[in-house]
């Protein structure tokens, strides 16, 4: 039973991070998610010092960046990547000044701890009703509108041309994301939260070519290496966001090398079924043989038409080979 609550929690975080990892991924908004990531621990490391409650500031900064970021993405001349960057490096700065400013007892708090490594305590009854409510919340959006989504999965470039408002979408796509880092941030912490956001769909992507097989693979993997880490955690006493990186990263790695050896195998099976093939094969049709050598070039050969169905190859006298480019 002490295990159960952190247990589903890991189960929802994984599941939630692997399945709006796939669209972060889709939709070519990962620097972007990887900015408000660092603005959900900068709006944590405000809360410490100022004494505000962790989670709301934390949901706060996470999705007023979010609008931030599809506000000026939308009106900047500078490409989006650049402003990401710049923002990024300015939460950085004021996650690790706030951090230098506050007071000794704040320093040696295990909240602290928990926000920047993650702890299985963390994970209460209002956050697993937090993470299914997203969770929810994020399936029905996607169910009603599944067109447009869809539309923006296959090109977006095309899907602006059919009126599909990609930006509006992928704002909303950012809110999500936000306010789910913001929940699951004291359970991976704040350095750690993109290994359940991105290498679960970089393995999906790895061990499957289908996106529908992607969707199904990502949050199975997001939810199995969260467990797993919080077991590894639970067990050997180990910070549970670094245990689950490590197990992500393994995962990753794993499909990897599965990959290039299924990749392999298919090669050589190829190349062991071209070497299969007969050294001559004949094609009866409308009177005309294709003959062809494995070394050689293919030849048309006519069969004269008073010569019975069924007799062999001419001889090299009646062969007539025929120019494919001339034919």
């Amino acid at each position: 039973m002490l295990l159960m609550i952190p247990l589903l929690g890991a189960l929802l975080s994984g599941f939630i991070c692997g399945m709006l990892g796939y669209y972060v991924q889709r939709y070519g908004v990962t620097t972007l998610s990887f900015t408000i990531a660092h603005s959900a621990l900068a709006g944590a490391a405000i809360s410490l010092v100022l004494g505000f409650n962790t989670t709301l500031f934390t949901l706060f900064f996470a999705v007023a960046s979010a609008l931030l970021i599809g506000y000026l993405t939308s009106k900047s001349p500078i490409r989006r990547e650049l402003i990401c960057m710049g923002l990024f490096s300015l939460l950085n700065a004021v996650a690790i000044l706030m951090l230098y400013m506050s007071s000794t007892n704040v320093l040696s708090t295990v909240q602290l701890s928990t926000i920047l490594w993650g702890s299985v305590l963390a994970i209460t009854c209002e956050k697993i009703i937090a993470i299914v409510t997203i969770a929810a919340t994020f399936l029905v959006y996607a169910v009603i509108f599944k067109p447009q989504i869809d539309a923006i999965l296959f090109d977006q470039k095309l899907a602006e041309a059919e009126g599909v408002n990609v930006k509006l979408h992928s704002t909303i796509l950012l809110l999500f994301v936000g306010s789910a880092i913001a929940i699951i941030l004291r359970i991976t912490g704040g350095f750690l939260v993109f290994s359940l956001l991105y290498n679960p769909v970089a393995s999906a992507l790895l061990l499957s070519k289908r996106a529908n097989i992607q969707q199904l693979i990502s949050p199975i993997l997001g939810s199995s290496v969260a467990i797993a880490g919080l077991f590894a955690s639970f067990m050997y006493n180990l910070p549970v966001g670094a245990s689950i990186a490590l197990l992500s990263s393994v995962t990753l790695l794993l499909s990897y090398v599965s990959r290039v050896t299924i990749n392999y195998m298919l090669a050589q099976r190829s190349v062991r079924s071209k070497e299969g093939i007969g050294e001559a094969f004949t094609v009866h049709l409308n009177r005309v043989l294709i003959y062809q050598n494995v070394s050689d070039t293919v030849r048309f050969i006519t069969v004269p038409a008073e010569l019975p169905t069924g007799t062999g190859l001419p001889s090299e006298t009646q062969r007539s080979p025929i120019n494919l480019l001339d034919s």
